[in-house]
């Protein structure tokens, strides 16, 4: 689940034929913080579930797994700093650039779990993006500190259900809500069910109570 860009009007990528490897290497993991927390905005009506699953198990033919859910309120944290080249002429950080940002928090949540796009492709397979939702409420200015948060709500077929939400820290001023569907594609790049071994990580990660 790799190499997300996207540009305004056009549909991203987290994996790309020809993906660069180093990327994920070359990123720190040193802001990545675990935190279970409500959903806020469009995000609350969640939060009116038991706090122990979504109404969705995963779909996965894994029987050790079978019996997990996946939690509403169980987030995989990244800490950033708003920088000089991401700003636009009004002095906040260009729309277009949270993009970029749901899917470096993406991919080092999967590097985390060992699940990265350097595995993916040792595989032969790939991961999309085939839909992305992004809702903006409060502006990033020069220097800030935010948080991207990323949640697994859903995994079905050859579908992953994101969620996602930045804030400012230490405020945690809300700044985007957003939601996302990543599909598994095979060698041919046509859509396949949800690789096992992803499945099994994110279902691990999302329904342990470890926080």
């Amino acid at each position: 689940m790799s190499q997300l860009v996207l540009a305004a009007g056009t549909v991203p990528h987290w994996h790309t034929k020809h993906p660069p490897l180093a990327t994920s290497a070359g990123w720190s993991l040193s802001g990545v913080r675990l935190r279970l927390r409500p959903r806020r905005g469009q995000l609350a009506a969640a939060a009116s579930n038991p706090p122990s699953a979504t109404a969705e198990l995963i779909g996965t033919k894994n029987q050790r797994h079978r019996h997990l859910k996946l939690r509403v309120d169980k987030y995989f944290e990244l800490e950033m700093t708003v920088q000089d080249c991401e700003l636009d002429k009004y002095g906040v950080v260009n729309n277009a650039t949270y993009a970029s940002h749901l899917h470096k928090a993406r991919e080092e949540m999967l590097v985390s779990l060992g699940i990265g796009a350097a595995w993916i492709v040792s595989t032969g397979n790939a991961m999309a993006i085939s839909e992305q939702n992004l809702n903006y409420f409060t502006p990033l200015r020069r220097g800030e500190k935010f948080v991207v948060m990323v949640t697994v709500n859903q995994i079905k077929g050859v579908r992953i259900f994101l969620e996602h939400v930045i804030e400012t820290l230490p405020e945690r001023r809300l700044v985007l809500e957003a939601s996302a569907t990543a599909v598994c594609l095979n060698t041919d790049y046509r859509p396949t069910r949800v690789f096992p071994e992803v499945s099994a990580e994110l279902l691990h990660f999302f329904s342990s109570k470890d926080g």
